[in-house]
C-alpha cells in the first residue's frame, strides 16, 4: 500500500486539494472524479473517499499523474479549512499537570474540553501567526490534532476510534496574561486562546491507517532551534478515542471537525525563558505525522 498524505495548496489558479506521495504533491483537480474536491469535502464521505485515494496514490507512485508539484516548491495552507467546529482538550498530559502544580496526576472525573476556537484561528505553515498587540506573554503548546471522519453522538470508545480519519500537527498558542482575568470569572478564553491565527495545524493530514500507534508518538517543539518540549503521546490521560467519545456525549462531532488533544510540559512560563515575539520560529514535530513550521509576525 502506497503511503500518502492530503494537503491544501495555494497555487496561481487558487487553492487546491492535493495528495502527497513521496516528495511530490499531486493536485486532485487533474482527475475528473476529484476535480472540485476539497480536503473537507473528502471527509464528508470518508470511507469511500479513502478507498479511491488509495488507488490514486498507487497511480501517482506509478507515474500515471501528469501534474505534480515538488514538496519543496509547494505553498501549503492548513489542510482542513473551515471545519464546523474545533474542540480542545485541556490538562491532558501528566507532565503538564505536574508543571501547573497539581499533586493529583490521575484522570479527571470529567475531561476538560472547551469548544469555541473560530475558524479564523486556523492557519498553516509559513509566516502565518500574528502576535496579538495586547499580549506580553505569548506562549506555545504542541498538540496532536485528530481529524473526525464520521458523525459521532453519544459514541463508545470503539465507535470513536473508528471515526478517526487522521491526524495533524497542531499548535495551541496562548496569551498567558490575557487568559487570567482579575474578575469573578477569573478566565477569558477568547482573549487568551482564541484570537486570530492562534491554532496552526498541518502541514498535511495523515490518514489514520498510516499512524498505527497514536498512543506512542514522540512530540518535540523547538523555538528558534532550541528544544522546549520533548514528550510522548503515551503521557495522555485521555486517549484520542476517549476524548472523542467524551466530547460526543455533549456535542455532535461531524466529519471534518478538529480535536486538539492537549500538550505536555515545556511552555515558556515553565522554562523561565522569554515569551514569543515577532520573528520567532516554531517547529513542532510529531513522529509519524509530520513537522509544522511557523514564523511569527506583528499584527499590523
Amino acid at each position: 500500500m502506497t503511503h500518502f498524505t492530503l494537503a491544501t495548496l495555494s497555487t496561481p489558479a487558487g487553492l487546491t486539494a492535493a495528495i502527497g506521495v513521496g516528495d511530490n504533491f499531486y493536485p486532485l483537480r487533474q482527475t475528473q472524479e476529484f476535480q472540485d474536491a476539497t480536503v473537507r469535502s473528502l471527509l464528508e464521505d470518508w470511507t469511500p473517499s479513502l478507498a479511491k485515494l488509495e488507488k490514486l496514490a498507487e497511480a501517482a507512485q506509478a507515474g500515471q499523474l501528469s501534474q505534480r508539484i515538488p514538496a519543496g516548491e509547494a505553498t501549503l495552507e492548513t489542510p482542513v479549512r473551515y471545519p464546523n467546529k474545533v474542540a480542545c482538550a485541556g490538562a491532558n498530559f501528566t507532565s503538564h499537570l505536574k508543571e501547573m502544580g497539581f499533586t493529583d496526576l490521575g484522570k479527571w472525573d470529567i475531561l476538560p474540553v472547551f469548544l469555541a476556537p473560530p475558524t479564523t484561528t486556523l492557519v498553516g505553515p509559513g509566516t502565518t501567526v500574528k502576535v496579538p498587540r495586547t499580549t506580553k506573554e505569548f506562549d506555545w503548546e504542541l498538540e496532536m490534532v485528530v481529524v473526525v471522519g464520521k458523525r459521532l453522538r453519544h459514541a463508545s470508545r470503539e465507535e470513536a476510534a473508528a471515526a478517526i480519519a487522521g491526524y495533524m500537527v497542531g499548535l495551541d498558542l496562548s496569551c498567558r496574561d490575557l487568559a487570567i482575568c482579575d474578575n469573578q470569572l477569573k478566565i477569558d478564553f477568547m482573549r487568551g486562546k482564541l484570537q486570530d491565527t492562534m491554532k496552526p495545524a498541518g502541514p498535511v493530514f495523515v490518514p489514520a491507517k498510516f499512524v498505527p500507534d497514536p498512543d506512542n508518538l514522540r512530540m518535540t517543539l523547538l523555538v528558534n532551534g532550541r528544544k522546549m518540549q520533548d514528550a510522548s503521546t503515551n503521557e495522555m490521560l485521555f486517549k484520542c478515542d476517549e476524548i472523542l467519545a467524551a466530547t460526543s456525549s455533549h456535542v455532535t462531532l461531524e466529519p471534518g471537525d478538529l480535536v486538539y488533544t492537549g500538550t505536555p510540559s515545556g511552555q515558556a512560563k515553565s522554562h523561565g525563558v522569554p515569551f514569543l515575539k515577532a520573528g520567532d520560529k516554531i517547529c513542532g514535530r510529531i513522529e509519524g505525522i509530520g513537522e509544522l513550521n511557523v514564523t511569527l509576525k506583528s499584527d499590523d
